[in-house]
């Protein structure tokens, strides 16, 4: 009896052990460069876009960016670029008035490409392919954003106009000029 109690000892322990080495071998994250001129001298040097991206620590949204960050897709995929992690300097030279925000841009600096919101893995490998194929083409402008597709919504314009409509419908007919 004692001695299946210590083989049941030994084998729990080798499974935590094991547990433990598969933890310590966590797969390697995206090398995010932090001054930002660092990273853009390694771009052109390199004759590589970057990927810049804008977050905070309090926001909930950059933290579900992040984990897909450390998706091996999305670290894969990075390995096309010069990651560089935006800075408050940096964010007000590429106008961010939003985060998560992640600018690409061409081995000069010039940007090429911009997603805003939060991305699920595919979406995002799916936009960091084309934020390539535009930076390495920059003769073609950008068009529509691969995950767009085809559901189009009212933009702000339409918006507006939808609601002048109305306040001056109202109006009139408190005026009285309209039934």
């Amino acid at each position: 009896m004692m001695e299946i109690k210590g083989k049941c000892v030994l084998v729990f322990a080798l499974l935590l052990i094991g547990i433990c080495l598969e933890v310590a071998v966590a797969q390697p994250a995206i090398e995010w460069h932090t001054p930002c001129q660092e990273g853009m001298q390694i771009a052109e040097s390199q004759d590589k876009p970057t990927m810049i991206f804008f977050e905070s620590s309090n926001c909930p949204a950059c933290k579900k960016q992040k984990e897909v960050l450390a998706d091996a897709r999305v670290i894969n995929m990075s390995k096309n670029f010069v990651p560089i992690a935006g800075s408050g300097r940096l964010g007000g030279q590429y106008g961010i008035r939003y985060i998560p925000a992640i600018v690409f841009t061409n081995s000069q600096g010039e940007e090429v490409y911009r997603l805003v919101g939060y991305r699920d893995a595919k979406t995002l490998v799916e936009e960091m392919q084309y934020a390539l194929r535009l930076s390495s083409n920059p003769a073609q402008p950008p068009l529509q954003s691969p995950s767009a597709h085809n559901t189009k919504t009212p933009g702000f314009g339409v918006m507006i106009t939808i609601a002048a409509v109305f306040i001056c419908g109202r109006w009139l007919r408190r005026k009285g000029y309209a039934k």
